[in-house]
C-alpha cells in the first residue's frame, strides 16, 4: 500500500522535480520530497534498462538506479540529523510518486544525453544545499550525493556513446 505524501508535498513526480530543482535551502519537507524522488529514480533507471538489449548500457543504467536509492537513504539520514525524525525511503510499490504504469520509451542517445544534463545539474543543486546548512554531517551527505550525480551523468554519456557505436 502506498505511503501517504507528506503534508504540503507536490502531488506528482513532475511537480516534485520542479520543486526540488527550484530549492536552494531545503526544509525537512523538501528533504522528504527528495527521499521520494531519489527512491523513484531507482525505478526510473530500472525501467529504462528494460528498454535496451545492450548489456553494458543496461548495466550502467542499473548502477545509476542503485545509487539513486543510496541517495534516498542519505537524505533520510539528513532528515534524522536535522529533525530527529525517521523517514525511510519507500519500496517501489509504496512510493506515492510511482503509482500507475510507466510508459516504455525507446532509449536513444539524445534522450540519454538529456538525462545526463539533468544529472550534472544535481551536483550544483546538492552543492547549494550543502552551502545552505550549518550542519556539517548533513552538508557532507549533500556533497556526496552531488558528486555521484555527476558520475550518473558520465555513465549516461557513456551509454549514449555505446548506443551510437
Amino acid at each position: 500500500m502506498p505511503m501517504n505524501l507528506p503534508e504540503g508535498a507536490p502531488a506528482t513526480l513532475g511537480e516534485a522535480f520542479a520543486r526540488i530543482n527550484a530549492c536552494t535551502a531545503p526544509s525537512v519537507l523538501d528533504l522528504k520530497i527528495m527521499v521520494l524522488v531519489e527512491a523513484a529514480g531507482q525505478t526510473l533507471y530500472d525501467v529504462s534498462a528494460e528498454g535496451t538489449d545492450h548489456p553494458e548500457v543496461k548495466r550502467l543504467l542499473i548502477e545509476n538506479g542503485v545509487e539513486e536509492m543510496k541517495h534516498a537513504h542519505r537524505m533520510s539520514a539528513a532528515i534524522k540529523a536535522l529533525s530527529g525524525e525517521d523517514f525511510a525511503p519507500p519500496a517501489r510499490a509504496d512510493n506515492p510518486y510511482l503509482q500507475g504504469e510507466f510508459p516504455r520509451a525507446t532509449l536513444t542517445p539524445e534522450g540519454l544525453r538529456g538525462t545526463a544534463q539533468a544529472e550534472f545539474g544535481g551536483e550544483a543543486l546538492y552543492g547549494k544545499w550543502a552551502e545552505s546548512t550549518d550542519n556539517e554531517e548533513v552538508a557532507a551527505l549533500f556533497r556526496l550525493n552531488g558528486q555521484e550525480e555527476t558520475e550518473h551523468g558520465d555513465r549516461l554519456m557513456q551509454a549514449a556513446a555505446l548506443l551510437e557505436a
